[in-house]
Protein backbone atom coordinates (compact mmCIF):
# COMPACT_ATOMS: atom_id res chain seq x y z
CA UNK A 1 0.00 0.00 0.00
CA UNK A 2 1.69 3.61 -1.22
CA UNK A 3 1.17 6.36 2.01
CA UNK A 4 -0.57 9.38 1.21
CA UNK A 5 0.78 12.53 1.85
CA UNK A 6 -0.97 16.02 2.30
CA UNK A 7 0.60 19.82 1.25
CA UNK A 8 -0.41 23.48 1.37
CA UNK A 9 -2.13 24.96 -1.55
CA UNK A 10 0.99 26.80 -2.48
CA UNK A 11 3.75 23.99 -2.31
CA UNK A 12 1.39 21.74 -4.63
CA UNK A 13 1.39 24.96 -6.97
CA UNK A 14 5.07 24.69 -6.62
CA UNK A 15 5.33 21.36 -7.27
CA UNK A 16 2.67 21.86 -10.70
CA UNK A 17 5.10 24.87 -12.09
CA UNK A 18 8.02 21.82 -11.76
CA UNK A 19 5.72 19.82 -13.92
CA UNK A 20 5.71 18.72 -17.49
CA UNK A 21 1.38 18.89 -18.51
CA UNK A 22 0.02 15.56 -19.44
CA UNK A 23 3.39 13.51 -18.32
CA UNK A 24 3.90 14.49 -14.39
CA UNK A 25 2.46 13.63 -11.67
CA UNK A 26 3.04 14.67 -8.19
CA UNK A 27 5.27 11.22 -7.42
CA UNK A 28 7.28 12.13 -10.94
CA UNK A 29 8.32 15.59 -9.98
CA UNK A 30 8.89 14.64 -6.05
CA UNK A 31 10.86 11.77 -7.72
CA UNK A 32 13.21 14.06 -9.73
CA UNK A 33 13.52 16.47 -6.98
CA UNK A 34 14.84 13.49 -4.73
CA UNK A 35 17.41 12.15 -7.47
CA UNK A 36 18.73 15.76 -7.46
CA UNK A 37 19.34 16.24 -4.37
CA UNK A 38 20.63 12.68 -4.14
CA UNK A 39 23.32 13.74 -6.75
CA UNK A 40 23.91 16.88 -5.69
CA UNK A 41 22.74 18.55 -8.90
CA UNK A 42 19.88 21.68 -9.36
CA UNK A 43 16.58 21.19 -8.97
CA UNK A 44 14.64 19.83 -12.31
CA UNK A 45 12.51 22.27 -13.87
CA UNK A 46 9.79 21.74 -16.69
CA UNK A 47 10.60 22.64 -19.88
CA UNK A 48 7.62 24.74 -20.39
CA UNK A 49 8.21 26.99 -17.26
CA UNK A 50 10.80 29.40 -16.96
CA UNK A 51 10.35 31.12 -13.43
CA UNK A 52 13.51 32.92 -13.62
CA UNK A 53 11.32 35.18 -16.15
CA UNK A 54 8.17 34.83 -13.55
CA UNK A 55 9.38 35.78 -10.50
CA UNK A 56 7.53 35.46 -7.27
CA UNK A 57 4.12 33.79 -6.86
CA UNK A 58 1.26 34.93 -5.14
CA UNK A 59 -1.45 32.28 -3.83
CA UNK A 60 -4.73 32.65 -3.84
CA UNK A 61 -6.04 36.16 -1.40
CA UNK A 62 -2.10 36.82 -0.61
CA UNK A 63 -2.13 39.52 -3.11
CA UNK A 64 1.03 42.26 -3.31
CA UNK A 65 0.11 45.95 -4.38
CA UNK A 66 -0.65 45.94 -8.16
CA UNK A 67 -0.55 49.43 -8.84
CA UNK A 68 1.34 50.26 -11.95
CA UNK A 69 1.19 46.87 -13.42
CA UNK A 70 1.15 45.79 -16.90
CA UNK A 71 -0.40 42.43 -17.37
CA UNK A 72 1.43 39.75 -19.61
CA UNK A 73 -0.73 36.84 -19.64
CA UNK A 74 -3.78 35.08 -18.15
CA UNK A 75 -5.92 31.72 -17.94
CA UNK A 76 -9.33 30.95 -15.93
CA UNK A 77 -10.34 27.94 -15.97
CA UNK A 78 -8.86 26.99 -19.10
CA UNK A 79 -9.49 30.34 -21.07
CA UNK A 80 -7.27 33.00 -22.12
CA UNK A 81 -9.07 36.28 -22.79
CA UNK A 82 -8.57 38.05 -26.27
CA UNK A 83 -6.72 40.56 -25.33
CA UNK A 84 -3.89 40.63 -22.83
CA UNK A 85 -5.30 43.15 -20.27
CA UNK A 86 -6.89 43.09 -16.97
CA UNK A 87 -10.23 43.99 -17.56
CA UNK A 88 -10.13 41.10 -20.29
CA UNK A 89 -9.35 38.40 -18.19
CA UNK A 90 -12.57 39.90 -15.45
CA UNK A 91 -15.00 39.30 -18.85
CA UNK A 92 -13.89 35.81 -18.67
CA UNK A 93 -14.36 35.17 -15.39
CA UNK A 94 -17.64 36.64 -15.18
CA UNK A 95 -18.43 35.08 -18.57
CA UNK A 96 -18.07 32.02 -16.43
CA UNK A 97 -19.92 33.17 -13.53
CA UNK A 98 -23.08 34.15 -15.72
CA UNK A 99 -23.20 30.81 -17.65
CA UNK A 100 -23.82 29.46 -13.57
CA UNK A 101 -26.58 32.16 -13.36
CA UNK A 102 -28.13 34.75 -15.19
CA UNK A 103 -28.71 36.86 -11.15
CA UNK A 104 -26.55 39.70 -11.48
CA UNK A 105 -26.53 40.23 -7.39
CA UNK A 106 -25.89 36.54 -6.82
CA UNK A 107 -22.51 37.31 -9.44
CA UNK A 108 -21.91 40.41 -7.70
CA UNK A 109 -21.92 38.65 -4.18
CA UNK A 110 -19.67 36.13 -5.62
CA UNK A 111 -17.15 38.11 -7.02
CA UNK A 112 -17.27 41.61 -6.35
CA UNK A 113 -17.79 43.13 -9.23
CA UNK A 114 -20.56 45.65 -10.57
CA UNK A 115 -22.40 43.65 -12.54
CA UNK A 116 -25.34 44.62 -14.40
CA UNK A 117 -28.08 42.21 -16.74
CA UNK A 118 -28.41 43.98 -20.18
CA UNK A 119 -26.37 46.43 -22.13
CA UNK A 120 -25.01 49.52 -20.19
CA UNK A 121 -21.76 51.52 -21.09
CA UNK A 122 -21.78 54.47 -19.53
CA UNK A 123 -19.99 55.58 -15.75
CA UNK A 124 -17.00 52.61 -17.11
CA UNK A 125 -19.26 50.00 -18.17
CA UNK A 126 -18.33 47.47 -20.81
CA UNK A 127 -21.31 45.26 -22.71
CA UNK A 128 -21.13 41.85 -23.51
CA UNK A 129 -23.60 41.11 -25.92
CA UNK A 130 -23.21 37.45 -26.23
CA UNK A 131 -24.08 36.58 -23.40
CA UNK A 132 -26.24 40.01 -21.98
CA UNK A 133 -24.28 41.67 -19.28
CA UNK A 134 -22.75 44.58 -18.42
CA UNK A 135 -19.86 44.78 -16.16
CA UNK A 136 -17.80 47.89 -14.71
CA UNK A 137 -13.88 47.83 -15.81
CA UNK A 138 -11.74 48.49 -13.14
CA UNK A 139 -8.04 48.63 -11.94
CA UNK A 140 -5.37 46.23 -11.83
CA UNK A 141 -5.99 45.81 -8.08
CA UNK A 142 -9.79 45.25 -7.90
CA UNK A 143 -9.19 42.89 -11.00
CA UNK A 144 -7.20 40.38 -9.16
CA UNK A 145 -9.24 40.43 -6.33
CA UNK A 146 -12.63 39.81 -8.49
CA UNK A 147 -10.31 37.46 -10.43
CA UNK A 148 -9.35 35.40 -7.43
CA UNK A 149 -12.55 35.55 -5.30
CA UNK A 150 -14.64 33.81 -8.51
CA UNK A 151 -11.79 30.96 -9.13
CA UNK A 152 -12.06 30.00 -5.36
CA UNK A 153 -16.15 30.57 -5.29
CA UNK A 154 -16.44 28.30 -8.68
CA UNK A 155 -13.41 26.27 -7.66
CA UNK A 156 -11.52 26.90 -10.71
CA UNK A 157 -7.72 27.13 -12.11
CA UNK A 158 -6.25 31.05 -12.46
CA UNK A 159 -2.75 32.34 -13.05
CA UNK A 160 -1.57 35.32 -13.73
CA UNK A 161 1.26 37.17 -15.22
CA UNK A 162 2.32 40.49 -14.68
CA UNK A 163 5.07 42.77 -14.07
CA UNK A 164 5.40 45.84 -12.73
CA UNK A 165 6.17 49.02 -14.41
CA UNK A 166 9.15 50.91 -14.38
CA UNK A 167 7.39 53.95 -11.80
CA UNK A 168 8.68 55.30 -8.41
CA UNK A 169 5.45 54.13 -6.55
CA UNK A 170 5.00 50.62 -8.29
CA UNK A 171 5.49 47.94 -5.93
CA UNK A 172 8.46 46.25 -7.27
CA UNK A 173 9.80 48.30 -10.48
CA UNK A 174 10.53 45.73 -13.71
CA UNK A 175 9.85 43.17 -11.96
CA UNK A 176 7.22 39.86 -12.90
CA UNK A 177 4.72 38.31 -10.91
CA UNK A 178 2.42 35.54 -10.85
CA UNK A 179 -1.08 34.94 -8.63
CA UNK A 180 -2.14 31.27 -8.81
CA UNK A 181 -5.53 29.89 -7.74
CA UNK A 182 -5.27 26.09 -7.85
CA UNK A 183 -8.99 24.19 -7.83
CA UNK A 184 -7.07 20.89 -6.56
CA UNK A 185 -6.84 22.28 -2.80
Amino acid sequence: MMPTIEISQKDFVRLQSLATPCVDTPATVISRLLDAIDTGGEKPRSASNNPSAIGNSYYGRDLPPLRHTKFLSGIFDGQKPEKSQWNSLVEVALTKAFSKTNDPKKVHAWSGANVYSGKKIDQGYAHVPEHEFSYQRVSAEDAAKILVRLAEFLKVDLEIQFEWRDKEDAFKPLERGRIVVSSLV
